[in-house]
């Protein structure tokens, strides 16, 4: 697996989105994910794992697609469904592979 694989093509099949219209949107989703995975996990994307990356293994995939569906479902900042800064899904998908205390 590349350092990062995931296309538009996946994310898009993902959201269940055929049309080209948001497509900019939906990769800058998908920068903000990557950004706030390895935040959150501590560690940058490598190709292998060491002291300071991990690799984008299926699970982390996963995580960044459902990221970012939750992003483009909420796009605004006011919503009546009451929101997390990570959903539940989504870290117990990158908690795996979080580094202890990292933020």
């Amino acid at each position: 697996m590349e350092k990062t694989d995931l296309t538009l093509e996946e994310i898009k099949q993902h959201l269940n989105v055929d049309h080209d219209l948001d497509d900019d949107l939906i990769e800058s989703y998908k920068v903000a994910a990557f950004e706030v995975c390895q935040k959150h996990i501590g560690k940058t994307f490598g190709n292998e794992e060491t002291e300071n990356t991990v690799p984008f293994t299926p699970a982390i995939k996963v995580g960044c697609l459902m990221y970012i569906g939750h992003l483009y479902s909420n796009r605004e900042i006011t919503t009546d469904a009451p929101q997390t800064l990570i959903p539940m899904t989504v870290k117990s998908l990158w908690d795996v592979y979080r580094e202890p205390c990292a933020y």
